[in-house]
């Protein structure tokens, strides 16, 4: 992605299709993904995802605050 992108999720289930930009993922033993974000119109959104059901697409979305620095999201081993 570009410095004017930004990751995103698609979700497309129940007849609508909703696009958010992802804020942070989190997870929760055993068997929990959770996905926070925020819709266009910076509402706030959280998915919670079953890792046996998992159903979305990334996407890259222009940045909804490009001045600000980029935020790394993903995961941490330990």
């Amino acid at each position: 992605m570009d410095k004017n992108e930004e990751v995103g999720a698609r979700l497309v289930s129940y007849g609508n299709t909703i696009q958010f930009h992802i804020t942070d993922i989190g997870y929760q033993d055993p068997y929990l993904i959770y996905f926070y974000g925020e819709l266009e119109d910076g509402s706030p959104i959280q998915l919670v995802q079953h890792v046996n059901q998992i159903s979305f697409v990334l996407i890259s979305m222009k940045r909804k605050n490009p001045e600000q620095p980029k935020k790394l999201i993903g995961f941490i081993g330990k």
